[in-house]
């Protein structure tokens, strides 16, 4: 086994993991609360552009995170406690990713559209509320992979 590898593929599923945490978290803690408190108007027109530029710059991101992750369980493999810390640290990632496209994308792309195409969105707050209430769920699993792909380091 590759140790210097490993290490590398780690620091990366590390950085690039804590990127997505970062974003999520923020939105558990900040963005959700500020859109409760903005005008459908401005919760439409603000969280249209973010989704629409997040959606074209995190997914490299993303995927940087699962494929180093996955790379990490195919060379330490499942019989190493390496191998698996990181397939849960994978488990989560595709939790994750599972929601985002299941719940949190179609809102996306209906505020991104209305952004585009200067149209209003009657039910932004169903909307908004539907992406909020996965965003707590999605910065725990983040978490619960960076925390796995951490304590590789410590054995």
């Amino acid at each position: 086994m590759n140790t210097s590898v490993l290490h590398i593929l780690n620091g990366l599923a590390i950085v690039t993991t804590a990127v997505v945490f970062g974003t999520d978290v923020f939105f558990a803690l900040v963005g959700k609360k500020a859109a409760a408190k903005s005008k459908d108007a401005s919760v439409a027109d603000v969280m249209g552009h973010f989704h629409e530029v997040a959606d074209a710059r995190m997914p490299l991101v993303g995927v940087t995170a699962i494929l180093s992750t996955l790379l990490q369980v195919m060379i330490a493999g499942l019989h190493t406690f390496h191998g698996q810390l990181a397939s849960i640290s994978l488990a989560a990632l595709l939790t994750h990713l599972a929601i985002y496209f299941t719940i949190a994308r179609p809102v996306n792309n209906i505020m991104v559209d209305a952004v585009k195409f200067g149209r209003i969105v009657d039910n932004i707050r169903e909307l908004q509320q539907r992406w909020d209430r996965v965003i707590g769920l999605r910065a725990a699993l983040l978490f619960i992979a960076i925390a796995g792909l951490v304590v590789v380091n410590y054995y």
